[in-house]
């Protein structure tokens, strides 16, 4: 049986990100924060996911918010007094605005045309205040082709066992993760999950085009400038008055 992506890897997701490293990614995007927003600042993430990472980050930042387009995801959250909003990245159902807004863990790169990758920077650029930031991280190709390598991974949490097969086409630029989820009752579901790999200068072009600055792009999880050999990017925009 085949599911829309998240509907069913909720059940496994906290197995299948096991090896994150949580704590020093919701301070990477805190270190961030902190360099453009106080304490009292209003702080929006678009695909929270299971809000591990919203659970750290909003007991720095209170005045939170978190959106994700899986409700089964949101469900599977421990935390019960984040805010929490289901909704699309690209379609925001919101009026009131955020000083910082930021997505982690590639998102971004789930929008697969550039119309929509687009429409994510117009509906950032409306939600922010003036001089609000946005920071986002996205996976490049050296990282697709460095995952070919282990194509294949297999695991079991919670009465679930569950593989997962990496793709990358290189003419198209999708990244597939194929997910084959089994019950112990022998129930099996499949998901697939595209992920478009744009070139770097897609994000820089889209994000001028409707009006925001790009104040810095680092080597992921790094402040340093981003490189040729660059996994991943994170950057780092801001709306202007």
């Amino acid at each position: 049986m085949k599911v829309k992506p998240y509907e069913k890897l909720a059940d496994v997701y906290r197995g299948l990100m096991k090896n994150v490293d949580y704590v020093k990614w919701s301070q990477y995007i805190i270190e961030i924060a902190e360099d453009y927003i106080n304490d009292e600042a209003s702080v929006l993430e678009l695909a929270s996911g299971n809000c591990k990472m919203a659970e750290m980050i909003s007991s720095r930042f209170i005045n939170f918010v978190g959106t994700d387009l899986s409700i089964s995801m949101l469900l599977s959250a421990e935390s019960r007094e984040i805010k929490k909003i289901c909704c699309n990245m690209t379609d925001l159902p919101l009026k009131i605005k955020f000083d910082f807004v930021f997505s982690a863990f590639d998102s971004v790169n789930y929008l697969l045309n550039r119309m929509e990758l687009l429409r994510l920077f117009e509906e950032v650029y409306f939600v922010l205040e003036d001089n609000g930031i946005f920071t986002f991280d996205v996976s490049l190709e050296k990282n697709s082709i460095r995952f070919l390598v282990e194509k294949n991974t297999e695991d079991y949490y919670d009465r679930f066992s569950f593989k997962r097969i990496n793709q990358y086409n290189k003419r198209d630029k999708i990244h597939y993760n194929r997910f084959v989820i089994t019950h112990d009752s022998g129930t099996v579901v499949k998901e697939l999950h595209k992920q478009k790999i744009y070139n770097i200068g897609t994000y820089f072009k889209l994000a001028e085009q409707v009006g925001l600055i790009t104040e810095n792009c680092y080597d992921c999880f790094t402040f340093n400038d981003i490189t040729s050999n660059s996994e991943r990017a994170q950057f780092i925009l801001r709306k202007p008055t």
